[in-house]
């Protein structure tokens, strides 16, 4: 887990539990969504992702969490269609890169 953020590029990161329904609806939207704007997505399960929970404060499930270098820099919580996500990602990207 510790390699998949030491690289310092983006992705977008899904932190969801084995029965939540809405983590596995939201999943395939989120991947396509990431896809689409060109970044890595990664899903953790709640119960094999402590370190992340506590160092990222996860209060529920899903969350989802745009990442850079291993630190969040935006983060959503609860099922978003996948127009909703392209949206909100390409927002989140630009609002980084321009230092928001």
């Amino acid at each position: 887990m510790q390699k998949i953020f030491s690289d310092p590029g983006v992705c977008l990161v899904e932190i969801g539990g084995s029965a939540c329904a809405g983590c596995h609806q939201l999943m395939p939207s989120a991947r396509e969504a990431a896809n689409k704007a060109g970044i890595p997505f990664y899903y953790f399960d709640a119960e094999e992702a402590g370190e992340l929970i506590g160092r990222w404060n996860v209060a529920s499930v899903p969350s989802l969490f745009l990442v850079e270098g291993g630190v969040p820099f935006a983060e959503a919580h609860g099922y978003q269609p996948q127009e909703i996500l392209e949206i909100w990602i390409e927002y989140k990207l630009q609002e980084h890169r321009d230092g928001k």
